[in-house]
């Protein structure tokens, strides 16, 4: 995998988590029940602060696009 295309993955997953954390919090508590058993849980702590959260993930996805659009001019 390229880093282009590790990059656009991460930024992609973290853009929809933090669009969810500040628009649909209610799903992502759904979601949360679903993956406590597959993947990881997420805290309580982090729907107490979901808007902070929320811009932080949006920001790390701007800088993921901005990185996979680096690599693609870089080469």
């Amino acid at each position: 995998m390229s880093m282009v295309n590790f990059s656009v993955i991460v930024g992609v997953i973290a853009f929809v988590m933090g669009l969810l954390f500040l628009v649909a919090p209610g799903s992502l508590k759904r979601i949360n029940e679903i993956s406590v058993k597959m993947i990881a849980r997420i805290d309580n702590i982090t729907f107490s602060y979901r808007i902070g959260f929320g811009v932080s993930l949006i920001i790390a996805s701007i800088f993921m696009f901005f990185m996979a659009y680096y690599f693609t001019k870089r080469h």
